[in-house]
């Protein structure tokens, strides 16, 4: 069947006596917007079986200016958009800048849910959802399939593709308070904490750590909120310090984040302005992690003086290791202390594996310092951390939607302790998007296909090839895993 891509929503009359719903052959030809008043329903549509024409329950993302939109002006708000003729998707602000969205395609058979008053229901054989998915009662399926929502820089979002974990960002990954034995508390200085991928970014915590034998209590910490985007704030007091330098380490840790917990480093410079010069950099190591051709977020190593006078004729300068060079650029924002020293690296065409090089920070009158810097570049393919994804951790479990190879969702399976084999999530019938079924299994909702978690066709009314292996790469013991 062809989908007529002029055609409008309409309220179709069904057996239930006029009820509104929507007819799934009939999708705006653009995103569009659509009043939720035309998808609440409150009784079924008479169908028995599976819908003419199922559609993917994973749209090609989509732009959506929510600004526009004023179903959601208000956390709670919720709001149905059509994209081309892709499935009905809900979207909803759960948060000051936080949204979530749904396919509005049932897992059991590919009809289109209703949206209503307490939640979401199929009008097909009952299933009922809550409002963020999960199936409750009637029958029994998977819980709806979350879509990928991303915030872009003029708060607009993207909204479509497989759902991806949050990605823990930071813009800066130290902090450095100066101070006198004469001098008042430094200013407080922030860092901006951001959800670098999809979903959502809650349950944030933060955890303060002193260096071994260190004096303690000099350092506190305020989160602006538990969900990202959010601020948190250090404040330095120096009290009865004594000349000299301290160092305390802050975690911040999120739930469900692909990249871990991420760390700050903090130190405070107490200093004696009658002495001389003398350099300190905020982190003698730094380490990046990119796929072969890719380039992993550049770093930044604060450059102070730790003593009195002044710092002058800051140098960095570059040596590699036995392995690849080329690939790292060291440069200073400006040649007098404090300076910030940005460290770039760019893999370009260097093989997998882990490089290594020095910088080495100068600067006139004072003793050099160091830093010791690891590039691991790693196969080009789709990285899935394996910490994100709870099922991976038992022989048997299943993740789906873990990512997109050549345009589709994939999903992976744990065959063994060391060992893991990843699937296309394309039906091979008829190109449907599958469902994890508990965990352990795929179904598709169109035809009803079966498959185990091996991908292999168990059942369905129509014979179907087993789902299309990929290619993983895994070194046992490892955190990530690559799919290709």
């Amino acid at each position: 069947m062809t989908l007529d891509p002029s055609s409008e929503l309409s309220s179709a009359t069904s057996s239930c006596g006029g009820c509104p719903r929507v007819d799934r052959r009939q999708f705006l030809s653009s995103a569009s917007v659509l009043s939720l008043g035309v998808l609440m329903a409150g009784c079924g549509d008479g169908l028995i079986s599976g819908p003419e024409l199922v559609l993917d329950a994973i749209p090609a993302p989509f732009r959506l200016d929510p600004a526009t939109v004023p179903e959601l002006a208000q956390i709670g708000g919720r709001t149905v958009v059509v994209s081309g003729t892709s499935a009905p998707v809900l979207v909803e602000r759960v948060g000051s800048v936080q949204y979530r969205a749904l396919s509005l395609v049932c897992p059991h058979r590919g009809t289109i849910v209703d949206v209503v008053a307490d939640g979401l229901r199929c009008p097909n054989h009952e299933a009922v959802f809550a409002n963020d998915g999960t199936w409750l009662s009637g029958q029994p399926t998977a819980g709806l399939t979350a879509l990928d929502v991303r915030r872009n820089s003029d708060g607009s979002l993207m909204v479509g593709g497989a759902l991806t974990p949050p990605v823990l960002g930071l813009d800066r990954n130290a902090v450095v308070f100066v101070t006198t034995v004469t001098g008042s508390a430094p200013a407080a200085q922030t860092v901006a904490i951001s959800n670098d991928g999809g979903g959502i970014l809650s349950g944030l915590s933060v955890t303060l750590t002193y260096g071994p034998g260190q004096r303690t209590g000099w350092l506190s910490l305020a989160l602006s909120q538990g969900s990202a985007p959010s601020t948190l704030t250090l404040s330095a007091q120096r009290g009865t310090l004594p000349i000299g330098t301290y160092a305390a380490t802050v975690s911040i840790a999120g739930a469900g984040v692909a990249n871990g917990a991420q760390v700050v480093s903090v130190s405070l410079l107490v200093q004696d302005p009658t002495t001389p010069a003398a350099l300190q950099l905020s982190s003698s190591a730094v380490s990046f992690t990119a796929p072969s051709g890719g380039i992993p977020v550049s770093q930044v190593v604060q450059c102070n003086n730790s003593g009195g006078g002044a710092l002058a004729g800051l140098l960095a300068t570059v040596a590699y290791g036995a392995a690849g060079t080329g690939w790292l650029t060291a440069s200073l924002n400006q040649t007098t202390g404090p300076a910030n020293l940005t460290l770039r690296a760019s893999p370009g065409t260097l093989a997998p594996g882990s490089y290594t090089a020095t910088v080495t920070v100068s600067a006139a009158g004072v003793a050099s310092r160091s830093v010791a810097v690891t590039l691991t570049v790693t196969a080009a393919g789709l990285q899935v951390t394996l910490a994100a994804w709870p099922a991976l951790a038992n022989v048997g479990g299943v993740a789906g939607s873990v990512g997109n190879v050549n345009g589709g969702p994939v999903a992976v399976t744990r065959v063994s302790a060391t060992s893991f084999a990843a699937f296309s999530m394309r039906c091979p019938h008829a190109g449907t998007t599958i469902n994890v079924v508990s965990g352990t299994s795929f179904r598709c909702p169109n035809h009803g296909a079966l498959f185990n978690n091996t991908g292999v066709w168990q059942s369905s009314p129509q014979r179907a090839d087993n789902l299309v292996p990929l290619t993983v790469t895994y070194a046992p013991g490892a955190a990530t895993l690559t799919v290709t």
